[in-house]
């Protein structure tokens, strides 16, 4: 019998959604936008160079065009779900079937003109989604913002969003000239020893009552495993640091790794002291050329032993180390398992895996969606792709007798909704 959950709300767990004002006043070109984020991977590795992408992102270049280049490397990589979340997005939200010479510059018309203040909530309205937890990076575009702080935007819409403390960004050490412009803008002292930034770090935490978790991305930089030093030791470290000129010292792992293992437990520390789930970025690093091997969850387990009162979200689906992700779900009751992105790695995966938690973990303990986009089209065509796919998998636990119909249903409502609303929205 066919499951229905489009009556189910679903809180979005993870987000990267640009500013709306910098989508609807800068970026509302529809290559532009598209291909910054995920298909350009899959892109890239069809051969398309990356010089070349920024010429296709050029909105000064006519779009015809530039889809004319584009269009025999968008030819191979339309099977994958990156492109498969772009093209239920667009028929959905635009009402174009397919993307191609014929509706590229109709595409792009209806895309710019929805391009409008009051656009995240509809999409989301539409969507079913109720709220998202944003990890936003808009320190890309203004530098000012980079300092883990989540800084209300003004063009957010009231009640859409929760943002996460950027745990990752206080982990990175520039240069004395960006501790000295973090101090300044969180009103604290000038930073002249491991101390003063620890208090630095005190102060986002104290700065962001509203804050629903911290997250953690550094597998893009570094591994997940974490040793334990001493403050002595990371705060010899890091005076070494303050005294050198050298920004390549600055800059090397060596030097700065004693430092950021002691403030990766400080900040742990001060998530449990505030309450805050800690979400981690496991498995696929998004981009080329990356080092897959950081990323592998099981780095965490020294982490998950030692602070038993934390509690951490582990993202991704920790792909492709599946099986160990749902085993520290398993061994853990510090642990929670969060299948963002999942749905457009491979939506077969992520029904594997939801076929394996059901069968293996407390049904409280995993949370089913998060978009992960940082456009919010894509954000749509990644939701849709997760309700059809936890719909086939539902429906093939009824078909096991597994579960009855009105149990699968429970147990939807509990991974879309609930259990993120337990986690990340606050009690009254």
């Amino acid at each position: 019998m066919p499951i229905d959950l489009s009556t189910i709300p679903m809180i979005d767990t993870h987000e990267h959604l640009v500013d709306e004002s910098f989508r609807v006043t800068r970026e509302n070109d529809i290559l532009a936008m598209f291909l910054r984020h995920y298909v350009t991977t899959d892109l890239a590795n069809a051969g398309l160079p990356g010089s070349k992408l920024e010429e296709l992102c050029d909105p000064g270049q006519p779009l015809e065009n530039r889809w004319a280049e584009l269009e025999p490397f968008l030819h191979n990589v339309a099977n994958t779900a990156y492109a498969r979340a772009l093209t239920i997005a667009v028929n959905d939200l635009y009402g174009i079937p397919r993307l191609d010479r014929e509706t590229i510059a109709e595409a792009g018309r209806r895309v710019a003109d929805a391009s409008q203040p009051g656009l995240y909530r509809k999409v989301f309205h539409k969507a079913g989604i109720e709220t998202a937890v944003v990890h936003d990076l808009d320190s890309i575009y203004d530098a000012s913002l980079a300092y883990g702080t989540p800084v209300p935007r003004p063009s957010d819409p009231p009640g859409l969003f929760k943002k996460a403390i950027k745990g990752s960004d206080l982990l990175y050490l520039p240069d004395k000239i960006a501790f000295d412009q973090m101090a300044s803008a969180l009103g604290g002292s000038p930073v002249h020893s491991l101390q003063n930034y620890l208090d630095l770090i005190d102060s986002v935490f104290e700065r962001s009552s509203e804050a629903a978790a911290v997250k953690f991305g550094h597998a893009y930089e570094r591994s997940l495993a974490t040793s334990k030093p001493t403050f002595h030791e990371a705060d010899q470290a890091f005076n070494s640091l303050l005294s050198s000129a050298n920004p390549e010292e600055w800059g090397a792992n060596t030097a700065i790794r004693p430092i950021q293992d002691f403030l990766i437990h400080h900040i742990i520390q001060q998530a449990i002291r505030h309450d805050l789930p800690i979400q981690i970025h496991t498995g696929l690093l998004e981009g080329s050329y990356n080092n897959l091997n950081n990323a592998n969850p099981r780095h965490l387990i020294p982490l998950l032993m030692e602070y038993k009162e934390a509690r951490f979200v582990l993202f991704h689906g920790g792909y492709p180390w599946t099986r160990d992700f749902i085993a520290l779900g398993k061994m853990f009751p510090n642990v929670w398992l969060d299948m963002c992105w999942v749905w457009i790695i491979s939506p077969r995966t992520g029904r594997e895996m939801l076929h394996e938690m059901i069968e293996t973990l407390p049904q409280n303990k995993v949370t089913a969606f998060g978009g992960d986009y940082i456009f919010v089209e894509g954000t749509y065509g990644h939701s849709v792709l997760a309700r059809q796919n936890i719909t086939r998998v539902l429906e093939e636990k009824v078909a096991e007798k597994w579960f009855g119909e009105d149990e699968a249903c429970q147990y939807a409502h509990a991974v879309m909704y609930d259990n993120a609303r337990a986690l990340y929205v606050k009690q009254t």
